[in-house]
């Protein structure tokens, strides 16, 4: 009988060491294809193994000296490939360095364009706003490589208001995003009892123009650290605290889709790229806060504690879990008008 990849460390005996384990690889040759090596040795516990990795886009020589690379691999390398993705501070790890890699594309909007986007087969794989995987009429999948989530406070999506949340009849809220939007509505329902009236606002020409705000309103993204809001709202509510308060589970605010239609051949080159990349930035986090934070106007230490403490990355079954929750009650709310079961690439 065949070993599974589980059995494959304890297999070898021990955590890989040394420049390579021999056995670990002569294993994973007679029983896995090259993509699943690739994957399998991200997860092993060798430093070695995952630094030479992801210290630089050049990992096909890696493969090649270990004798892993062929025919396979060189196809997946040459297919193109179109990620939709979020020009916020939060989706940094997930993406940075991604436009570097040969073939592939990133085509950045805000998060309620994304789905769009996919819709029009402008982009393979979107970083989509979770709530637009039920309200989309394509048949989608979710590619669980990576996901922007929190479990507890956000820090960037925030309901602000003048008046007692009870007393409120209306939010403006901000036009970047759809899943928050659903989020507030599921949030006060079951906190307060009903649901408010939804207006959409655009909070960026807000900011911009210094326009007065309006009595309530659901701020997203970087904007709610940049805006100042705590001097003009006494009324604030952390989004994803709330959620995390009702129900103990971390909040998908987004992760990957893909139509369900797509070559494998495309979606395991999603697979390795996207794998790959958080990994390598997850190991040099604080270079990538030190590059983007201030551009973005946050304070580095800020942002630092707000990806590493704040902020998931990794698709778990928690996550799952969330998102089935999510859209169950956001039908609940009023929010979704039907709800379809999670597809997943690969399942």
């Amino acid at each position: 009988m065949s070993s599974s990849p589980r059995n494959a460390a304890s297999e070898v005996g021990r955590p890989v060491g040394g420049p390579c384990s021999v056995t670990l690889i002569t294993w994973a040759r007679e029983h896995t294809s090259v993509h699943t090596i690739y994957r399998l040795l991200l997860v092993m516990s060798s430093e070695w193994i995952k630094k030479k990795l992801t210290t630089d886009n050049g990992f096909i020589r890696v493969f090649s000296a270990l004798g892993l690379y062929d025919a396979q691999m060189e196809q997946l390398q040459q297919l193109n490939l179109r990620l939709g993705v979020v020009n916020f501070l939060n989706a940094t790890p997930l993406i940075d360095g991604i436009s570097t890699i040969e073939g592939v594309e990133l085509i950045p909007k805000v998060p309620s364009e994304l789905i769009g986007c996919l819709e029009q087969n402008e982009v393979d794989f979107a970083l989509a706003s979770s709530i637009d995987y039920q309200r989309s009429d394509e048949k989608l999948g979710i590619l669980p490589v990576g996901v922007l989530s929190s479990e507890g406070e956000t820090f960037t999506v925030r309901l602000c208001s003048s008046e007692p949340f009870e007393k409120i009849t209306e939010v403006h809220c901000d036009t970047d995003s759809h899943t928050s939007v659903a989020l507030l509505q599921v949030i006060v329902k079951n906190k307060y009892g009903f649901v408010p009236e939804i207006v959409p606002c655009d909070v960026r020409a807000i900011c911009e123009s210094n326009a007065s705000w309006p009595k309530t309103v659901l701020i997203i993204g970087d904007k709610v650290v940049t805006s100042a809001t705590e001097e003009v709202f006494p009324y604030q509510l952390d989004l994803g605290l709330a959620w995390h308060e009702q129900t103990t589970l971390p909040f998908v605010f987004a992760t990957w889709f893909g139509k369900s239609t797509l070559e494998t051949s495309l979606v395991q080159r999603a697979q390795i790229v996207l794998d790959r990349q958080l990994l390598r930035n997850t190991n040099r986090i604080e270079q990538v806060v030190s590059e983007y934070a201030p551009e973005r106007g946050w304070d580095v230490d800020v942002a630092f504690r707000y990806l590493t403490k704040h902020i998931q990355y990794s698709f778990s079954d928690k996550h799952r879990q969330s998102l089935e929750l999510f859209y169950e009650l956001a039908f609940s709310a009023g929010a979704l008008e039907s709800t379809k079961p999670l597809q997943f690439f690969g399942a």
